[in-house]
């Protein structure tokens, strides 16, 4: 009887190492965003650490959670435009560094996306619910704060004055003290703190500032709250089976 052929790869599959890769990508945006950003923004030294942040972020979510080539060029173009976007533009191509700006800010955007969404197939994925794949759904929520910061720094680039602080005084001045407050706001934003030092003028400032909130009410009540569900279910030796409809 001849043999049989084995079955073909499965697309949906968890990726190996993938759980374990979830925690460090958490670790490395949490060290980010609570640590370099603000750091970087007094201290313009310290964006060497931004930087090595990114760049392992980035390495880190090319290497083990893009699995499919094509997803992973574009990645990987992005990736290379926002390494030599700035002076290539701004040097080789004779671009203004307002418009290169706003591609870079684009550029950042579609790459951390990108990266949401393929962190967020995992995380939510089909199979066991590890603790890793917990760790995963934070690090969605996190991605998500530093989704809205772009589209914030965007919308303040192109209409000055869309963001003010509330005692009226100046607006950061420079690009790190810049993205350290928008990124500051965005998190304040997502966890509905609303200390109300910077406020959104802009009308479409607003609207995202309310979209934020309401993904930040729903997705821990929710999505969240569900994997964490999942996760003892499984830990108590059960298939899972009974919460799968829910």
């Amino acid at each position: 009887m001849p043999a049989l052929a084995p079955p073909p790869p499965d697309a949906t599959a968890p990726l190996p190492h993938a759980d374990r890769a979830m925690t460090a990508l958490l670790i490395v945006q949490v060290v980010t965003l609570f640590i370099a950003i603000p750091l970087s923004g007094q201290h313009p030294a310290l964006h060497v650490v931004l930087d090595a942040g990114h760049l392992v972020f980035a390495a880190v979510s090319v290497a083990v959670l893009a699995h499919n080539r094509m997803t992973q060029g574009i990645l990987l173009a992005a990736l290379a435009l926002l390494a030599v976007g700035p002076i290539v533009g701004e040097h080789a191509m004779g671009i203004g560094a307002t418009p290169m700006h706003a591609v870079i800010a684009l550029t950042a955007f579609v790459f951390n996306a990108m990266v949401t969404a393929l962190i967020a197939r995992h995380a939510f994925g089909p199979g066991r619910v590890t603790a890793h794949r917990l760790r995963g759904a934070v690090l969605v929520y996190l991605n998500v704060a530093s989704l809205f910061a772009i589209a914030y720094a965007l919308i303040d680039a192109h209409a000055p004055g869309g963001i003010v602080m509330a005692d009226g005084h100046v607006f950061a001045a420079g690009p790190g003290e810049r993205t350290a407050a928008l990124t500051y706001f965005s998190l304040t934003t997502i966890t509905t703190s609303g200390y109300g030092d910077i406020v959104p003028v802009h009308p479409l400032a607003r609207s995202l500032a309310n979209l934020e909130s309401v993904f930040g009410h729903l997705f821990p009540a929710t999505l969240l709250a569900r994997l964490v569900a999942q996760h003892l279910a499984h830990s108590d030796g059960s298939d899972g089976k009974g919460d799968a409809g829910a």
